[in-house]
């Protein structure tokens, strides 16, 4: 069936299982949109060829083995691309990371900026969003932040000297702008900055999400990207990142203001250690 015989568009999700993209499912489910969740499972050529819009959420900082930082976020990008060659899509949206630049020295920006370049190179209009640390809820606070909530010994072990800045913004916020983006067609194409409406030194965000005295232990950068060779938890390039401030981008217009969003404040989110939950 043609895609102007539908009553709905058809809007494929790479990467649907995971947190960015649960959230965007569920907020699509407000929309006369057709959501086809991709797995792992699932062939992609057949679920992006017929697809008004594809959004290519998969990645991670953390690849886990034998995954890889290039397997994880290039060369599924390059395969979403291949598909897209031969599909009736109009849009395409990328979730990237600030900083993402092909001649980067770390690998995950390194391959965040080549796979952008691979999504530019389509022909077919692409939306890139290069997007902060994102934070969920203090029931789904999301990986990043589970990272800096203290176990029963009250202690949080923090990369660096906590005064980098991370400019946190709220996956609610996230899902609200890439369903916008979905939806609205007239939003143009190019690359666009998306982050919180304000930067927390992140000893700051850790004593705001753990409730009374929370101990933090810091370890050195200098410390932290020599784990980063040696203990696999902690690959070189994610303890970079870490340690980075996390900033908007100064070349990037904002999405955020760009489609009259509202960005939450932390507190509207997460009300902080020891007081009420938002009604």
């Amino acid at each position: 069936m043609s895609a102007a015989r539908r009553s709905r568009a058809v809007v494929t999700i790479v990467g649907a299982s995971g947190q960015v993209g649960l959230a965007t499912r569920g907020r699509l489910a407000r929309e006369r949109v057709q959501v086809r969740p991709l797995g792992r499972a699932d062939d992609l050529a057949s679920a992006v060829k017929d697809a008004d819009v594809v959004v290519h959420l998969a990645g991670t900082l953390l690849p886990r083995r034998p995954n890889t930082y290039q397997a994880a976020n290039r060369d599924t990008v390059a395969a979403t691309c291949a598909a897209l060659a031969d599909s009736s899509a109009r849009r395409v949206i990328f979730l990237s990371f600030p900083g993402a630049a092909a001649g980067s020295a770390n690998p995950y920006l390194r391959y965040k900026g080549e796979a952008e370049q691979l999504l530019l190179g389509t022909g077919i209009p692409a939306v890139i969003l290069r997007c902060a640390h994102i934070y969920g809820p203090p029931e789904r606070p999301g990986p990043t932040v589970s990272a800096l909530l203290a176990g029963r010994r009250g202690v949080v072990r923090v990369l660096g000297p906590g005064t980098q800045r991370y400019a946190w913004v709220a996956l609610e916020d996230v899902a609200e702008i890439l369903a916008r983006v979905i939806v609205d067609r007239a939003t143009p194409e190019g690359v666009f900055g998306l982050a919180g409406p304000r930067a927390y030194p992140l000893d700051e965000l850790v004593r705001h999400i753990n409730p009374g005295q929370v101990r933090i232990r810091h370890l050195p950068g200098w410390a932290a990207r020599l784990a980063g060779h040696v203990v696999p938890a902690l690959p070189w390039p994610l303890t970079d990142i870490m340690l980075r401030d996390c900033l908007p981008a100064d070349d990037a217009q904002d999405a955020a203001g760009l489609l009259g969003v509202r960005l939450h404040e932390l507190d509207e989110i997460w009300p902080p250690a020891g007081q009420p939950d938002r009604a």
